[in-house]
């Protein structure tokens, strides 16, 4: 075995076996195309496509020119998960929802967040999705990964309205309010 096949077949390995262990993670999901984690699990396959595609790229300086807006959408969507996953865990407490039994754990607050980031948009944890998604794809542009990105983009969409719908379900008029003062996923835009 030579060390060209190695890493010319490395990244579809990588690729087929995260795939099958997010898969098995998001079985539930998987079996429900009405819950938003059905289309979340195709948003996090394409991030993972765009890794193994531009993997190669990820090392190169974050201070070039041409990468400060990859390495600002990065670190972006790094900040946003954090930031999203305190205000999460300290303001939603946790409740048993038997309406979305596909829900991983931490999806299942009992109490509606509309503080700290939350207080500006719906999703950060998708907002930052798309941000490493565009990040990833920045690192080196190129047909394919432009509409990997987009496809990312649309299944996060959709995963953001699919999980609004059981979010008024859950919360009633309180989510619709909130619906009417935030943004889904962009702060002043969408």
């Amino acid at each position: 075995m030579s060390l060209h096949w190695f890493m010319n077949t490395t990244p579809a390995f990588l690729f087929i076996a995260i795939s099958c262990f997010l898969a098995y993670l998001c079985r539930k999901q998987l079996n429900n195309p009405r819950c938003h984690g059905f289309y979340r699990f195709f948003a996090f396959e394409g991030i993972l496509l765009l890794l193994v595609t531009n993997y190669t790229h990820m090392h190169i300086y974050p201070w070039e020119p041409n990468q400060l807006l990859p390495s600002a959408l990065l670190m972006s969507s790094l900040l946003l998960v954090i930031l999203s996953t305190q205000q999460l865990r300290s303001s939603g407490g946790k409740v048993a929802r038997t309406d979305t039994p596909e829900n991983f754990g931490f999806e299942n607050t009992s109490r509606l967040v509309t503080q700290g980031i939350y207080r500006y948009i719906r999703h950060p944890m998708y907002s930052s999705l798309l941000l490493l998604g565009w990040g990833i794809m920045l690192k080196n542009p190129t047909h394919f990964t432009l509409m990997v990105s987009a496809a990312i983009s649309l299944f996060l969409i959709i995963t953001a309205k699919v999980e609004e719908t059981e979010n008024i379900r859950f919360f009633g008029e309180d989510y619709a309010g909130y619906q009417r003062r935030s943004k889904m996923l962009i702060p002043f835009l969408l």
